[in-house]
């Protein structure tokens, strides 16, 4: 028996238990309008159930949990139709492998959830302070270089933790991530977490066994901080209570006082990590979590009867020879071959995560014509699509182009990763979300190999959410007074990574204009093309230049007046720009 089919794992997920939830959910609002609960009372509860504020009064944002970033065709459906009848027409994926709506009426959100419970998939626990999306490598199951698929894991422990009771009411939010190598640094990023588990195997021929590397206290934020080893291997049987015991951990010691110290992260500054170490497994040994070994199955498994005969990615059948250069462009970074011989993964990319209901129920359509159970969010705002015959790729190929799915790029320079921003967020500053789909389209045009591989991250502000901390070339939202108007700037971080080294974050350079962004990082290229040695990479470029000669090669784009064209605007923006912060939700 697994832990997915525990009777009090069940108990919690039943079908009953889920219908009282919502219920009590849609009570709680009825109480708000009428007056019996205020805003302050409503607003944690409000969060638990993954609904959250928005800068716009009246309107709600709805963050919908998808476990490991695995989303299957009828999923996709019950999407579509929440972004069509309650939201905007379009969904937004996160960098926790999750799907929000923006501009949801709170007397629609039981609904929503109704519809979400009867397809598998929830807004609880989504936000507020508990144990956030749990999420996982999206190439799990297929990467050449994994240890072994840790979707069951990832996918066991969400079930377990799910609606647990002791903990939907932490110091503050708890972030879990799964990467099935040590190289995780496009994947799962695992260093950065509350807890990492990184797939290791031990012994070898028939003594082999699973476990995990196990990485504790990581988070970004105002003061970013790299995980510590908690220890080097954990047998896969003792996962689920030695997390539990964490979580024991932090419950007790975190800091429940003071939000802005109340992350893991300041446990382990405090504590160290040998006594951190002492507390969980003392806490391991009163757990009452089974120790189980995960086999429920991936979700996302092999089609069923295909001719698996190997062939280049980059066939083309089409007699139309500007297609087939459209086609080899596409191929080339959006079509990765996977470990099982005769199958391929197709990248979707969706510039800044944007998601709209046509897209969403053609995507659900073209899996089920070819025999596909699904697809996976990736923490870089794409979409993957495993198991796909290499005979097949061409004709997908032209189904994704008719839903402008078919955008090439993916995984390189112009795959941008944005947060919302100011667009929709109490706490943006800027509209980081727009800069990131400018910025995808500006900078499609570089063959340069180094230059092709480099992450763009963008914040609306310090918190990270757009996570560029770890990207090459990072910003996040601020503001600057110029002429006594405020005007809409980003600080530069540049260097930061995660990789099987670890975590390194970026350096902060200095604050720069939004509007001259786009042009800024063109010549930040230049400078690295014209400077670097031969087979230098952009990081190690970084690594040894100094930030006064960033600064003064790029010190004509900072130079602006109140008379400079455009420098009070905002991307995306019509009015002059204005400082405009709501109360923060994401540690009430």
């Amino acid at each position: 028996m697994t832990v997915a089919t525990t009777t009090e794992v069940e108990e919690r997920h039943s079908r009953e238990a889920i219908e009282a939830e919502i219920a009590r959910f849609e009570e709680r609002a009825q109480q708000l309008r009428r007056g019996e609960i205020t805003e302050e009372q409503f607003r944690p509860f409000r969060l638990k159930h993954g609904t959250y504020g928005q800068r716009q009064p009246g309107f709600q944002m709805l963050r919908v949990k998808v476990a490991a970033g695995v989303v299957k065709p009828s999923q996709l459906r019950v999407l579509a139709q929440i972004a069509d009848e309650y939201s905007t027409g379009r969904g937004h994926l996160t960098t926790r492998e999750n799907v929000q709506f923006h501009f949801v009426k709170l007397e629609d959100v039981p609904a929503a959830m109704r519809l979400l419970a009867d397809c598998g998939l929830t807004t609880r626990e989504a936000c507020g302070n508990t144990v956030r999306n749990i999420t996982a490598c999206p190439v799990a199951g297929i990467c050449p270089g994994e240890a072994f698929d840790v979707t069951p894991y990832a996918l066991g422990v969400s079930r377990y933790l799910l609606r647990h009771p002791d903990f939907h009411d932490l110091p503050r939010k708890f972030k879990i991530a799964f990467s099935g190598c040590a190289d995780d640094g496009g994947c799962a990023v695992a260093g950065i977490h509350d807890v990492g588990l990184i797939a290791q195997m031990r012994g070898s021929n028939g003594t082999a066994r699973r476990g995990f590397k196990v990485l504790v206290g990581g988070g970004l934020g105002s003061l970013p901080t790299e995980s510590a080893v908690l220890t080097e291997f954990l047998p896969e049987e003792e996962l689920l209570p030695t997390i539990e015991a964490v979580l024991r951990v932090f419950s007790e010691t975190g800091n429940r006082k003071n939000k802005f110290k109340a992350r893991m992260k300041f446990v382990l500054r405090e504590k160290g990590i040998e006594e951190f170490r002492r507390l969980v497994f003392e806490k391991r040994k009163t757990s009452q979590a089974p120790a189980e070994v995960f086999t429920v199955p991936s979700p996302i498994q092999r089609p069923a009867l295909v001719n698996i005969a190997p062939a280049p990615l980059t066939t083309s059948i089409s007699v139309d020879a500007a297609a087939d250069v459209d086609y080899d462009r596409w191929a080339e970074h959006n079509l990765m071959p996977q470990r099982q011989a005769g199958f391929g993964a197709i990248w979707i990319k969706l510039p800044s995560g944007t998601f709209y209901s046509r897209q969403m129920r053609g995507l659900a359509d073209l899996l089920d014509e070819n025999d596909l159970t699904g697809v996976r969010i990736a923490i870089n705002q794409d979409l993957v699509i495993p198991w796909v015959p290499f005979d097949r790729v061409r004709a997908i190929y032209d189904e994704l182009r008719a839903l402008e799915l078919a955008i090439p790029g993916a995984r390189t320079i112009s795959d941008v990763t944005g947060c919302p921003g100011a667009t929709t967020c109490n706490l943006g500053i800027t509209r980081s979300l727009t800069l990131a789909d400018e910025l995808s389209r500006a900078l499609e045009c570089y063959d340069d190999p180094e230059i092709k591989k480099l992450r763009i991250k963008i914040s609306g502000c310090p918190n990270s959410c757009g996570q560029h901390h770890i990207a090459d070339i990072g910003f996040y939202g601020n503001a600057r007074k110029i002429d006594d108007k405020q005007a809409p700037y980003y600080q530069l971080l540049l260097g930061g990574m995660v990789s099987a080294d670890g975590v390194r974050f970026g350096r902060q350079i200095m604050a720069v204009p939004a509007r001259p962004i786009p042009t800024l990082i063109r010549e930040l290229l230049a400078f690295y093309q014209q400077d670097r040695k031969r087979g230098e990479s952009f990081n190690a470029w970084v690594g040894r230049t100094p930030d006064k000669a960033v600064v003064e090669r790029l010190r004509p784009f900072l130079e602006v007046t109140g008379s400079t064209e455009d420098i009070f605007l905002d991307w995306g923006d019509t009015e002059t720009f204005s400082l405009k912060l709501g109360r923060g939700e994401c540690a009430a």
